[in-house]
Order: structure tokens, then C-alpha cells, then sequence
């Protein structure tokens, strides 16, 4: 199902939460939970609002309106150290999520 210009811009019209996350997708390559948490911050570093605690829940309302395969998502493998209480370092696994638009779909 491609989706024409005309819908995205009337989505994107509504400068809701979920369109300003829509513009975010449509202008980068991904976009994790982390960019659109912090996005107040990114237009000013000294703002310590956030944008919102539930992220993927706007992602969910993109693909609601445009179906779920319009914006897909990868897990992301990385590791961090942390330090026992006796302050010896060991390593855990985590992943996070890329948010990305699926350009055959028809963006």
C-alpha cells in the first residue's frame, strides 16, 4: 500500500506527538526510543522536559494510521559494564530498538 504525500502531510498537519515523531522518521535513516524521549532536548540542550515515557506508543499510533509495515524496527544488540558491590566489572547484554520508515511501502 503506498501512501501518498498528501496523506503523510495531513498527518504531519496535526503536529501531534506521533506527527512530530513521523517528521523525525521521515527525515533520518532510524530513530530510537532514546531520540524521541529526549527530543525537547535536542532543540535546546538546557531544556529538561521530556517529550514523553511512552514511545513506542507513538510509533504505534503512526502504524495505526498507516498500517504496521509502514514503520518497521530492528533490535540492537550492545553491552554495558556494570560493578558488582565489591566493585568488580562484569558485563550484561541489553538491546534497544531502531525505528526506521520501510521505503517499499511507499513513503
Amino acid at each position: 500500500m503506498n501512501h501518498t504525500e498528501r496523506e503523510i502531510q495531513a498527518f504531519l498537519a496535526k503536529k501531534s506527538k506521533s506527527a512530530i515523531v513521523l517528521e523525525m522518521l521521515l527525515n533520518r535513516e532510524y530513530v530510537t526510543a532514546s531520540d524521541i524521549i529526549n527530543y525537547y532536548r535536542e532543540q535546546d540542550p538546557n531544556c529538561p522536559v521530556v517529550f514523553t515515557t511512552c514511545p513506542h506508543k507513538l510509533v504505534e499510533k503512526i502504524r495505526k494510521h498507516f498500517g504496521y509495515d509502514f514503520v518497521k524496527d530492528k533490535d540492537i544488540p550492545f553491552f554495558r559494564v556494570q560493578y558488582s558491590s565489591k566493585g568488580k566489572p562484569f558485563k550484561i547484554s541489553d538491546t534497544y530498538k531502531e525505528y526506521f520508515l520501510d521505503k517499499l511501502v511507499g513513503v
